[in-house]
């Protein structure tokens, strides 16, 4: 993500604010139980940054049909740059849209899917400005026994950006989806369900870069210092042995503040002393880039190795060593990784689509010496899972869109405590933060809030909190903080 002062915030926001609103209310509005219906999206697409020049774009997505018997489907996820060379673009946010099966007589397990995604962010000079990003898409889409591939158009916008040379453009788009519970034609069988009482892994990690000598800074100067970085995985056991794994980082130390990657693969555990020490291997691949660090691109491949130690029950350390690589770019590392693990089993994760303001201090100042609009205003997305009756633990990602500093975002991990037998709690999340401009120094941020949950339904929560966030380690800015959310 880009640390440059971004400018140019027009009145397209208020767009996205409605937009919000309508996902917002949809959920809110639905009382009855939520069906079992929900997929994995995948889209990959190229994006003209100017007439010269294209983003590769890789879009990752989970979509409920929240209704049941209907094909109006919700789902949570964003994009960030693949190929080409502005790594470190990311945006996040919700999608509406409609998926439907067209008659078998026509073709067995063909349909059509229409869709509007809203979200915020930016990073790497690609779109600066407020950070709104929207994107209608139309795609046919035929099933393939436990998958579908999907071919279609879409057409992004950036209605905020300062980007000149941008016009807004209508391209191709291919993608698959994987159904994790029967988003599936009802005429038809499908092996694919989830098992509810598989084991999940919530990892908070301090990882750690080492950068090989020819390592740079996309400014062209050579990369000396190590860079330290916080992380959350979420891990998803298929069977005893094999797991799927989920994660997102951003950089605290190593002056590459708005550096951040989302990764996903696969790992395998074997039991080196029985239900004490496990080998656990892994491969990962995804997007990275921001805080002036050439990954090219954007892609990036990471092996890693190391053990898993049980030290007391649910919960247990893992270090790992391995290497980073950004194949078009100019970046590896020798990379380590210090995690702390709470396995959960049986219980439900709780999704939580959040918008967060900050309303910044008055002595608060940009990296440039500027001031900061009177709010900011985040999009964030978050999962968590109970420990006990009193005690959650979270991860959450958030995306500048409205505020004018577009390509600010943040990752969160939490611990969420409710001491008494009234709907209140309080909470402090901790990690990382940086770009459009944002003085959050090294990177480091945290916050301390206390808020309240009002049930809508069995399935649905709303939840209030206010509180404080600021730096860790320097950086000028300061602010309140109110987010309201929808938890399914």
């Amino acid at each position: 993500m880009s640390g440059q002062k971004k400018s140019g915030q027009i009145k397209a926001n208020q767009v996205f604010t409605r937009l919000s609103l309508v996902g917002f209310l949809t959920l809110l509005t639905y009382q009855a139980a939520i069906a079992d219906s929900s997929r994995a999206r995948i889209s990959f697409e190229n994006i003209p940054v100017s007439a010269s020049e294209d983003m590769g774009t890789l879009g990752v997505h989970y979509d409920i049909k929240p209704f049941s018997g209907s094909d109006v489907y919700f789902g949570v996820g964003g994009y960030g740059a693949l190929t080409g060379d502005r790594g470190g673009f990311f945006t996040g946010g919700v999608t509406l849209g409609h998926h439907y099966f067209l008659d078998d007589s026509v073709v067995d397990g063909l349909a059509i899917d229409a869709g509007l995604f809203a979200g915020g962010g930016g990073g790497a000079g690609a779109f600066p400005g407020g950070g709104l990003m929207l994107r209608p898409h139309l795609m046919l889409e035929k099933e393939l026994d436990d998958f579908a591939v999907r071919l279609g158009v879409s057409r992004t916008l950036f209605p905020n950006t300062t980007n000149t040379s941008y016009e807004n453009d209508t391209h191709p788009s291919i993608g698959l989806t994987i159904p994790t519970y029967q988003f599936n034609n009802s005429n038809m069988s499908s092996s694919v369900s989830y098992k509810q009482d598989r084991a999940t892994k919530i990892v908070p990690v301090s990882m750690r870069y080492h950068p090989d000598k020819n390592a740079k800074r996309r400014s062209g100067n050579n990369l000396t210092k190590d860079i330290t970085l916080l992380g959350f995985q979420y891990q998803d056991f298929i069977n005893d042995s094999l797991y799927r794994t989920f994660e997102t980082y951003g950089a605290g130390m190593g002056d590459t503040d708005g550096y951040a990657k989302v990764l996903a693969g696969f790992g395998v555990n074997k039991e080196l002393i029985k239900d004490s020490v496990v080998l656990d291997t892994k491969l990962t691949l995804g997007m990275a880039g921001g805080g002036d660090i050439d990954t090219g691109g954007g892609f990036i491949v990471q092996p890693m190795i190391g053990l898993d130690i049980n030290i007391v029950d649910g919960w247990n350390v893992k270090p790992m060593i391995g290497k980073t690589y950004a194949p078009s770019g100019n970046f590896s590392s020798t990379t380590s990784e210090l995690g702390l693990s709470w396995t959960g089993g049986k219980g439900k994760t709780e999704y939580n689509i959040k918008n967060k303001t900050y309303y910044p201090d008055d002595n608060s100042r940009t990296k440039s010496g500027g001031l900061y609009a009177d709010r900011i205003e985040l999009l964030g997305i978050s999962f968590s899972k109970k420990v006990n009756d009193k005690v959650r633990v979270s991860g959450s990602a958030y995306g500048a869109y409205k505020g004018d500093v577009g390509a600010y975002a943040e990752g969160l991990f939490g611990i969420e405590v409710r001491p008494f037998e009234l709907p209140i709690h309080a909470s402090y999340e901790f990690g990382v933060g940086g770009g459009g401009g944002m003085d959050v120094g090294e990177g480091l941020i945290h916050q301390s809030t206390i808020g309240t949950r009002i049930s809508l339904s069995q399935k649905f929560d709303i939840t209030i909190d206010i509180g404080r966030m600021k730096g860790v380690d320097g950086g000028s800015f300061a602010a309140d903080v109110l987010q309201v959310g929808v938890s399914f």
